[in-house]
């Protein structure tokens, strides 16, 4: 009898020790989670920091425990960055729990669970909503709009999320026969020539920070593509680049260089806003009076609605002037400086 009840005791006290070293809710549960990742439009290419990439929708497994940041990047869209939610299970905490009942050998699948992840929920499904960078027709995804363009209207996507896109930034495209590492040392290459160009030809330099940012995405290529643009005298776009710097939303464990390289874009866009001059075109009489009313910047047509508001433009010197029906004005010659602000007056005679 004493036999069979040491027998029984040993039997229990092996399976003790096993869930001990395993942990109770890790026996039953795989430490990785099939999660399929869908993007709207599809065809996206969906990377997660945890290992893994596929072309949506498609399965890549995401462990169970830390953190599996998802990059979604798709041409003409601006990239999509988020992270797969992790959900708490009060079921297996609460087993591991009550297993805990003698000091160290059954508390430790306690602590096992906690460190593999065991106790998490992973959705079986992400989905990432991609916002188009630019209406079809509208041009090369990035190339930087001419200094006539840039006396109008300032051409920028919206903000959505952390990223938003903008003329002067690449869409991150890179050739697909391109490993990652491939992309990466080619990213760094190219970096690594714009900062030896800087000092010399900020023109010739912003084409490699751009070429880097299509191969790679950084803050630190478009922290120098911001540099290189207010240095050649595009505040105008160099101010639309540091706001998108400035509102990407940076996770935890970026680089450090990656966080300075948002601060000091911060600090930089505080300063370039003072540098950026305005002006304000007026028309007498009032647009409303007048049929077929054309103001022109350079040749480049300005847009009627900002006729009377004082809009942020490069600097430099500016050709203006205007017609309507049967209508001219006396053409304006205007020279723009830094941090000026100036206002103007086109009359037509009747």
């Amino acid at each position: 009898m004493r036999a069979n009840a040491a027998t029984l005791f040993s039997v229990a006290f092996l399976a003790t020790a096993s869930l001990s070293l395993t942990g109770c809710a890790a026996v039953f549960r795989s430490s990785k989670v099939p999660v399929e990742f869908q993007s709207e439009p599809a065809g996206a290419e969906a990377r997660i920091s945890t290992g893994g990439t596929t072309q949506t929708p498609g399965v890549v497994e995401v462990p169970r425990n830390g953190t599996a940041q998802v990059t979604v990047r798709k041409p003409n869209h601006e990239d999509h960055f988020g992270i797969v939610k992790k959900r708490l299970n009060p079921g297996w905490v609460t087993v591991d729990i009550i297993t805990c009942v003698f000091p160290v050998a059954l508390c430790i699948p306690l602590l096992v669970d906690a460190v593999t992840g065991a106790w998490n929920d992973v959705p079986d499904t992400y989905n990432a909503k991609l916002v188009p960078s630019g209406p079809p027709g509208a041009g090369p995804v990035g190339s930087v709009p001419p200094p006539v363009a840039s006396a109008g209207t300032v051409t920028s996507n919206p903000v959505s999320g952390s990223v938003a896109g903008s003329p002067a930034i690449p869409v991150t495209a890179p050739p697909p026969s391109m490993s990652e590492s491939e992309r990466k040392s080619s990213a760094r290459a190219a970096f690594q020539e714009g900062m030896t160009l800087m000092e010399k030809s900020p023109a010739e330099a912003l084409s490699k920070f751009q070429a880097a940012q299509k191969l790679f995405d950084a803050p630190t290529h478009i922290y120098r593509i911001g540099q290189c643009l207010a240095l050649t005298g595009k505040l105008v776009e160099a101010q639309e680049v540091y706001e998108v710097l400035t509102r990407r939303d940076l996770p935890a464990n970026s680089p450090e260089a990656f966080k300075d390289a948002q601060e000091n874009g911060r600090k930089e866009l505080e300063k370039l806003r003072t540098r950026i001059p305005t002006l304000r075109v007026l028309v007498l009489p009032p647009p409303a009076s007048l049929q077929n009313l054309v103001v022109q910047v350079n040749g480049a047509i300005m847009p009627n609605e900002l006729i009377g508001i004082a809009r942020p433009i490069n600097p430099g010197a500016y050709h203006i002037t205007a017609s309507a029906k049967d209508l001219k004005t006396a053409p304006l010659d205007v020279k723009l400086e830094e941090g000026t602000q100036k206002s103007i007056e086109l009359k037509f005679a009747k």
